[in-house]
């Protein structure tokens, strides 16, 4: 199993609930998102000499869980933060994490809710992959 840590500013969130009267707020903050996930993966690959997830075609596909934190501690639902899971998971796509982030190499994401956040300026989502 593999846990990657996503830190995502308040100013840069996004949700499937929030409206936008253009499409440019949605895409800049989904695109910063990306660009920061794709570092992250990027730095974790090389942490660990270049290795994926998973190496050989019958080691795919691998069940990815994306456990959101909160920055509050009211009710919230993880499903929301669909957006910035999508952008992540594209990230991983271009980082080399994974061939693509269709059906065939991931299953899932599976949303879960986290603990909140101790850091009230800063989103997280935990990024969990393991091998089925």
């Amino acid at each position: 199993m593999i846990e990657i840590d996503i830190p995502i500013g308040r100013h840069i969130w996004w949700t499937q609930n929030r409206r936008s009267r253009t499409w440019v707020t949605p895409y800049q903050r989904k695109k910063t998102v990306k660009r920061i996930a794709h570092l992250i993966f990027l730095d974790h690959i090389n942490r660990h000499g270049g290795k994926r997830p998973a190496d050989t075609e019958t080691d795919w596909p691998v069940h990815v869980t994306a456990i959101i934190h909160p920055i509050t501690h009211g009710r919230f639902d993880p499903e929301n933060a669909a957006p910035m899971v999508k952008a992540i998971l594209d990230a991983g796509t271009q980082a080399g994490m994974w061939p693509d982030d269709n059906a065939k190499y991931i299953i899932g994401p599976d949303y879960r809710p986290g603990t909140p956040s101790p850091d009230k300026t800063t989103y997280h989502i935990t990024i969990r992959i393991e091998h089925q």
